[in-house]
């Protein structure tokens, strides 16, 4: 049946490429090249129609609404700087604040523009100890391919160092120097080259300090609490890495792993070296490894605890776990539990001064906030809110997946009054990759939506904890990546299917939502199941499953995916749920794509294909629409105007494809 479309006309090409044998049509491969003039005029051409699409749904009410009632950020790193703290978060309305705080954790002021820092975006500020004129800076350039270190003068006004190509940067406290990890990838032979290196800001000199001849597609950089130790990891994929610990006094270095080993480093005492490491137990065990490589083993595994970081403080070791998805502090020497603000939350360290370490803290239900820990108690010190909700619940299920059967956790938030007769409408998120564990959080990180807002609006919650992420270790990690990559998509459906049967919602009312690894996930859920979904917001996605590997951080990612150009078998693998090449001529439910031309981590082509694509097959009437953002990055949206506008379309999106659900 055909259906009349209104879509901006996108031309087709005749490319054809011959991958082991097999012939493969790429009839929009011409929109890879941001810069061509078709592609730019294409991308206006979107754009305006998607600003069409919304003139007449109140974007301007909906972003006043947002700007009004949003709670505000919390901060994600803070350091001691002069007589309080300097902090970052994320800008109201994209990108990143560098905040000075006093001794109370109130603000006085922020670093908004620093000269000569104009085209670069501020993640990160790291006082040098013990110093208020200079700083570390972590940031990016729009659209580079990793962020760089920059060594910032306050007085003068100016950066005195830069370094482009790092992933970690810390300062020493022992020598003064700023310590940041190198890595450069050849996009020809397909590696990456890791390097690590000191500058000191008193002489103006670079060292390097060590460059393994092996291929590493990522470099870690961890510093000891007193600065004597900085311990790098040199990894090939993203569970683990070969560990070496640096005299930052002698410069000597000591090779501390023989073997890549899945370690999360916490501090180094007495010439030892204390990591978490999941190498031999999903679970994972505390050790101390010295010098010369012999281990001891500090704390045991625990049957119901899954390891993930840890910090000292006040001369103890405190690990970082997870139970059931849901985090944990606990006491090395004792192993006994610190007691949260709620047993269902998510858990980070945010930074640490001489007597206290400040950890983040948020739930479903528990807005974000700062609190500090100095051994025996634990206290509150910042909150962007203290509303309770008394009339929410947080429950936790498990789901088969529909592959394999394997039960899958998922978290459903509702309220105590709700009812399962089918009618809420849903939201689902997931993300499940790259090792990355994905908690409870109060603020959905797509499109912004407050948890209790959306169950006060009238829907229920979903926080889906699929397969390639870290929640139950690396076997968790790695039965949903390379040729098991499929798992993801299986887990979700299951989840989706056993909320439907369980009489929480129907197919047809589900809204999902995801961004990078889980825009891949929202394109290729959207490809296989179409019936199921409600709406779609895919922000940045990888789709181009047989193309990705040749991007800028191709060599990272194929350590996750696979590499199609490796077998014929991984080829096939990739192509079958490759997004792109698995849009049919079906009737789509409605997909809001959003990518950024400056997107460093995923390359605007993914989604302006995958856009172009699903308009011309669908036989639907539901909207396919795409927005590319100018100065989009791969963290959230451009400009503050762009940042707004996206956040309150992605908003009355859901509003208007979701029966049952208010202004959310």
């Amino acid at each position: 049946m055909s259906v009349e479309k209104n879509y901006p006309s996108c031309k087709t090409v005749d490319v054809v490429e011959t991958w082991h044998g097999v012939e493969l049509a790429d009839p929009y491969a011409w929109l890879r090249d941001k810069t061509d003039p078709e592609v730019l005029d294409f991308v206006a051409r979107e754009n305006a129609y998607t600003d069409e699409w919304f003139s007449t749904r109140g974007v301007d009410e909906k972003i006043a609404e947002l700007k009004a009632s949003q709670l505000p950020e919390n901060y994600m790193t803070v350091a001691p700087f002069g007589d309080g703290f300097i902090a970052s978060r994320s800008a109201d309305g994209g990108g990143y604040d560098i905040v000075l705080l006093d001794a109370d954790f109130h603000e006085t002021g922020t670093m908004a523009d620093f000269p000569g820092m104009e085209d670069m975006e501020v993640f990160r500020a790291l006082p040098a100890p013990g110093r208020t004129d200079i700083i570390g800076l972590f940031a990016q350039y729009m659209g580079a391919p990793r962020p760089t270190v920059v060594v910032y003068d306050l007085e003068a006004k100016k950066p005195l160092f830069k370094a482009d190509g790092t992933f970690s940067i810390a300062w020493s406290r022992a020598t003064g120097k700023i310590y940041y990890a190198l890595t450069e990838s050849n996009l020809e032979t397909h590696e990456c080259r890791s390097s690590w290196r000191s500058y000191d800001p008193n002489t103006n000199i670079e060292d390097v300090l060590f460059a393994p001849d092996d291929n590493y597609i990522i470099a870690y950089l961890e510093m000891s609490q007193d600065g004597r130790w900085a311990l790098f990891g040199a990894a090939g994929d993203y569970s683990r890495a070969l560990w070496f610990a640096c005299d930052t006094a002698t410069g000597a270095v000591h090779q501390l792993s023989e073997k890549p080993e899945a370690w999360q480093y916490i501090d180094s005492i007495d010439d030892r070296h204390c990591f978490v490491s999941t190498s031999d137990s999903d679970h994972g065990c505390v050790i101390a490894v010295a010098n010369d490589g012999a281990r001891e083993t500090l704390m045991p595994e625990s049957e119901n605890l899954f390891l993930t970081g840890g910090f000292s403080c006040a001369g103890t070791l405190y690990a970082l776990a997870m139970e059931d998805v849901s985090a944990r502090l606990i006491d090395v020497a004792t192993g006994a539990p610190i007691e949260l603000p709620d047993p269902m939350g998510e858990l980070g360290i945010a930074g640490q001064d001489d007597t206290r370490v400040y950890l983040s803290f948020q739930s479903f239900t528990c807005a974000p906030r700062i609190l500090a820990f100095d051994g025996s108690t634990l206290e509150t010190v910042y909150a962007v809110s203290d509303v309770a909700h008394p009339d929410i619940v947080v429950e936790q299920h498990f789901a088969p997946s529909t592959g394999d059967g394997t039960l899958i956790p998922y978290y459903l938030v509702h309220r105590k009054d709700a009812k399962a007769d089918g009618t809420a409408p849903a939201l689902m998120y997931a993300y499940g990759g790259y090792n990355s564990s994905n908690l409870p959080w109060y603020t959905e990180m797509v499109t912004m939506v407050e948890v209790p807002r959306w169950i006060e609006a009238g829907g229920i919650y979903v926080h889906l904890n699929l397969r390639g992420g870290g929640e139950y270790g690396p076997a968790w990690h790695e039965a949903g990546m390379l040729m098991q990559k499929r798992h993801c998509y299986e887990d979700f459906i299951g989840v989706a299917e056993q909320l439907i049967a369980d009489g929480w919602t129907r197919a047809g009312n589900i809204g999902i939502t995801g961004c990078s690894n889980g825009g891949l996930l929202m394109s290729a859920l959207v490809t296989m199941r179409p019936d199921l979904w409600g709406c779609v917001i895919d922000s940045v996605p990888h789709t181009d499953m047989i193309h990705f590997a040749d991007d800028d951080r191709g060599p990272m990612y194929i350590t996750e995916y696979g590499d199609p150009r490796e077998s014929r078998e991984m080829f096939e693998y990739l192509r079958s749920y490759s997004p792109y090449y698995n849009v049919h001529e079906v009737a789509y439910p409605p997909v809001y794509i959003q990518t950024g031309e400056c997107d460093n981590n995923v390359p605007p082509y993914h989604g302006k294909k995958f856009a172009a694509r699903m308009q011309a097959a669908t036989t639907g009437t539901a909207p396919i629409l795409l927005r590319v953002l100018a100065h989009g990055s791969h963290n959230r949206g451009g400009t503050p105007e762009e940042f707004w506008r996206t956040i309150a379309e992605m908003h009355l999106f859901l509003e208007e494809h979701l029966e049952g659900i208010g202004s959310c």
